[in-house]
Order: C-alpha cells, then sequence, then structure tokens
C-alpha cells in the first residue's frame, strides 16, 4: 500500500515534470515519478492541479511553474539526445580508424613484397653474372687449346691437312662461343638497367607516399589546434547560459510567490467586497488597481517566458556544437595518434 499523506504540491511537481517529457500527467505516471502514494489521493490532488490548470490558463496565467516543468523534461530529453549523437559519432570514429590501420597494413604489406621482388632480381643477377664468369672461363680454355693446337700444326706440317679440318672446327665453335657471351653480357646490362629503373621508381613512389603522409600530418595539427580554440569558446559561451537560465529561473521563483502573493491579496478583497455592499464604488475601485497589478505581472511573466524560450534555443545550439566539435576532436586525436605510430615504425625501420 502507498503511504498516506502525499501532498499537492508534490503531485503538482511530479505531474508538470511528466507533461515536461511529453507524457499524459496520469495518476500511474505521476505515482512513478513520487514512487509512493496513494493512488486516490493521487487522483483527487490530480483532479485539485487540472482545475487549478485550467483556471490558471483562463484567467490569471500561472505560466511560470509549468514552464518549469517543461524545461527540466526538455532538457533530460535533450541529454538523452546528445549522449546517442555521441556514440553513433563514437562508433564512426572507431570505423574510420580502423579503415586507417587496414591501409598502413596493407602499405607495410606492398612494402615487404617489393623488398623481396627486389632481393629475388638480385639473386637472379648474380647467377648471371655467375653464368658469364663460366663462359669467360669455357673461352680462355678454347683459346689456350687453339694455341696448343696451333703449335702441333707448326711442328707437324705433314698432318696439316687433317688438322685443319679441326681448327676450322674450333674456329666455328670460338665463334659461338663468343656469340653467347656477347648475347649474355647484353641482357645481363639489359637486366640491371631494368632493375635500376624499377628500384628507383619504386623508391619516389614511397618517397612521394611518404611527403604526402607528412602533410597530412602537419594538416591534421594544425585542425586540433585550431578545434580546442573553437571548444574552449564554446564551452565559455555554455557556462554563461547557465549562469543566465538559473538567474532566469530565480527570477520566474521570485514572480510566482509574488503572484501567490496577489492572488491572496484578490481573495480577501473578493471577501470585503461581498461583506461591505455599502461601500460598493470604493471596492470596485481597488479591484480595479488590484487587476491593473495583475495585468502589469502577467506582462513580466510573458517577458519572462520569452526569455526563457530564447535562452532554450541558445542551448541547443551550443549543446550540438560542444557534442560535434568534442567529436571531432577526439576523432583528429586518434589519427594523429596512427600517423604519429606510422612514421615511427617507418623511421624504425629505415634505421
Amino acid at each position: 500500500m502507498g503511504r498516506i499523506g502525499v501532498s499537492y504540491e508534490e503531485v503538482a511537481t511530479a505531474a508538470q515534470e511528466v507533461q515536461g517529457k511529453g507524457k499524459s500527467p496520469t495518476v500511474d505516471n505521476v505515482r512513478l515519478v513520487i514512487g509512493t502514494g496513494s493512488k486516490s489521493t493521487i487522483a483527487r490532488h490530480l483532479r485539485d492541479w487540472r482545475n487549478q490548470q485550467g483556471i490558471a490558463r483562463g484567467s490569471d496565467g500561472a505560466i511560470p511553474s509549468e514552464l518549469l516543468g517543461l524545461v527540466k523534461g526538455l532538457w533530460e530529453r535533450l541529454r538523452d539526445t546528445v549522449e546517442q549523437k555521441g556514440y553513433e559519432y563514437q562508433c564512426e570514429s572507431d570505423e574510420k580508424v580502423k579503415q586507417i590501420q587496414q591501409q598502413l597494413i596493407q602499405s607495410h604489406q606492398q612494402h615487404a613484397s617489393l623488398q623481396v621482388q627486389y632481393h629475388q632480381l638480385e639473386e637472379k643477377w648474380h647467377q648471371q653474372t655467375k653464368t658469364t664468369n663460366e663462359l669467360q672461363d669455357a673461352l680462355a680454355f678454347e683459346q689456350k687449346e687453339k694455341a696448343k693446337i696451333a703449335e702441333r700444326s707448326a711442328s707437324q706440317e705433314s698432318h696439316r691437312q687433317e688438322q685443319q679440318s679441326e681448327i676450322e672446327r674450333l674456329h666455328q665453335l670460338l665463334k659461338h662461343v663468343q656469340n653467347n657471351l656477347e648475347h649474355y653480357q647484353n641482357t645481363t646490362q639489359q637486366l640491371r638497367q631494368e632493375q635500376a629503373l624499377h628500384n628507383e621508381k619504386q623508391h619516389n613512389e614511397y618517397e612521394q607516399r611518404l611527403s604526402v603522409l607528412q602533410q597530412q600530418m602537419t594538416s591534421i595539427s594544425a585542425e586540433k589546434l585550431s578545434y580546442q580554440a573553437r571548444y574552449e569558446q564554446t564551452n565559455q559561451a555554455l557556462e554563461n547560459v547557465q549562469l543566465k537560465q538559473d538567474a532566469l529561473s530565480q527570477v520566474a521563483h521570485e514572480a510566482q510567490t509574488k503572484y501567490h502573493l496577489l492572488s491572496q491579496e484578490y481573495a480577501r478583497l473578493a471577501q470585503q467586497y461581498q461583506n461591505q455592499s455599502n461601500d460598493l464604488e470604493t471596492k470596485k475601485q481597488s479591484v480595479i488597481e488590484t487587476q491593473i497589478k495583475l495585468a502589469t505581472y502577467v506582462e513580466k511573466i510573458n517577458t519572462l517566458e520569452k526569455s526563457l524560450v530564447k535562452a532554450d534555443d541558445k542551448i541547443q545550439i551550443l549543446r550540438d556544437n560542444f557534442s560535434f566539435i568534442s567529436q571531432e576532436k577526439a576523432n583528429l586525436e586518434g589519427q594523429i595518434k596512427q600517423f604519429q605510430q606510422g612514421i615511427s615504425l617507418k623511421q624504425a625501420e629505415s634505421l
């Protein structure tokens, strides 16, 4: 069972808070905010509150208390929206960081693959050099054999005809070997040139990528400083708006207190009017003066209401700017950290 003795003020405050959240001020919703209380008692106070709300809107315009409840509810809804957007921005920034990390990994893999290809080409060039040396040794050996055959031809003139055919064969073999040697030398030179051009092209591409990354890092650093300055300015403006809102709330509370005092004074004057019918003209004049005062206070309350609406709009804009700038700052800091780590790794590898 709910406790007995829930006051009218508690029910009225809870109903205004529920109404500020965009919900209907029913008995269950009001009891959910209070947390306790008898439903019959809450229903009675809620009925009185609704009647008071009707009188207030029709005659004396009790707007500040309702506005306070609306502002409180709107503030909670604004806070939930800002938190949701912050979570979405965080997910988006995490996804961008993952993409940058994947691109960096692919760049490292491509660099490793190019190094493997370079080592393979270098090994192939060594093999071709070895083959050329072997052919040169074979040529020297053939030249020695040719010298021996010439000496035999000089000493054995009688067998010149028989050795002549062998000499011609050796000449053809020597010519063939020389042709092969020239072919291998040309091929080796061409491979060296192609390898040098390929290595130079890869080196230039790597230097260009490193220059682009350094430029991006410089640009991001400048943007970070700019966003930090904007963040500090926005934070200061938000604090000023909050101070103004507190001051307006205090003024609204004071106006509401004065309104209750004036309501009591109006009731007292009405009672005197009923009891003193002989002094009707004098009491009418008093009622007119009281109504003039009420109109003045209603005008002041309307002015305060407009000020509260403008302050609420400014708070909404500043909250959106603050959330966006905070998210951009976190995003830029993450990207700068990733670029710095990548550059440190590349410098370590180059060393």
